[in-house]
């Protein structure tokens, strides 16, 4: 879920936060986020497919408690599949659908155990589940939104447009997207970490105060996203050292190709380009004018029928 150690390369930016400190605030949560960590209490009855709520408990006890600190929440849903994220659900798939058959032999073979912690591991939430959730918002009065893709982009755009002040996830794919303002590790005493894109020039061992956005999103992409894997033997301390060096990443992929240090695979390249266009172009809902919409514009000359891979 998101950039393989991002989160501990920017460590020494890491502030602890409480939600007190956001009095006043409107934040978005990815909602998934609290699903997952309800359904892991209570994936032996998902698992079995029988009736339980105690995941949504889970997630009104976050909801009263930014309540009960002022805080106005916003839970944002993943929408439909994105083309772009194909094969990393697919794989997704098949290892839930493995573990799933393991937990469901040994639950029957009395191994109640061993078949929990296979549920935890392959809990999957479905839209069933998510509507059990979105009932209870709706009977609470608490805001959502369901994305048309991606809770991901969508989290951004509502931080880009001024509709949300924070926002809540475990994914550090939101500070690859570009949001200023990122709490992760929420507890249930309301304790957090904040990432502030704004220290991002203080993080230590790192030259990135010269960076601009489009650089730090070419190194996460290289050491391997979600909509592209890395190459071979790159991970992000090897993309950040090959950037600060050739500075750009066509630059980059020129010279590992020249070198034959890393193998790079057959169109990487269009795979790269095609990586940098969902983070900058995926479809996400204008809770405004009410239309879904690219991300950011697409440029002039880029024929939208050939970025079928960021949503329709």
């Amino acid at each position: 879920m998101g950039i393989s150690q991002l989160l501990p390369l920017l460590k020494s930016i890491q502030q602890p936060v409480h939600l007190s400190d956001l009095s006043g605030c409107c934040v978005a949560i990815d909602a998934y986020v609290w699903l997952h960590k309800g359904a892991f209490g209570c994936a032996t009855e998902i698992g079995l497919n029988k009736p339980t709520d105690r995941f949504v408990q889970y997630c009104m006890q976050f909801v009263n408690l930014m309540k009960h600190h002022n805080i106005k929440p916003l839970l944002v849903f993943d929408g439909g599949p994105l083309p772009s994220k194909q094969y990393t659900e697919d794989d997704r798939y098949a290892k839930r659908e493995k573990a799933q058959a393991q937990a469901l032999q040994l639950y029957h073979r009395g191994s109640r155990r061993e078949a929990t912690e296979l549920f935890q591991r392959c809990v999957d939430i479905t839209p069933e589940l998510a509507l059990q959730l979105i009932e209870r918002l709706r009977r609470e009065k608490v805001d959502y939104i369901v994305a048309p893709y991606e809770a991901d982009a969508q989290l951004y755009y509502l931080e880009k447009i001024g509709l949300v002040d924070a926002v809540i996830t475990e994914d550090s794919d939101l500070l690859v997207f570009g949001c200023q303002r990122v709490i992760f590790k929420l507890d249930q005493q309301g304790n957090g970490v904040e990432i502030r894109r704004a220290n991002f020039r203080h993080v230590q061992g790192l030259q990135m105060a010269q960076w601009s956005d489009q650089t730090f999103r070419h190194m996460c992409i290289l050491s391997g996203c979600d909509y592209l894997p890395s190459i071979p033997r790159i991970g992000l301390k090897t993309a950040y050292q090959l950037l600060k060096k050739h500075v750009t990443a066509e630059r980059v992929l020129q010279t590992l190709r020249l070198e034959g240090k890393y193998q790079v695979p057959p169109g990487y390249e269009a795979e790269f380009q095609r990586a940098d266009r969902t983070f900058l172009h995926q479809r996400v809902f204008d809770p405004f004018d009410r239309v879904v919409k690219p991300l950011n514009p697409i440029p002039n000359g880029l024929d939208e029928q050939g970025l079928h891979f960021i949503g329709a």
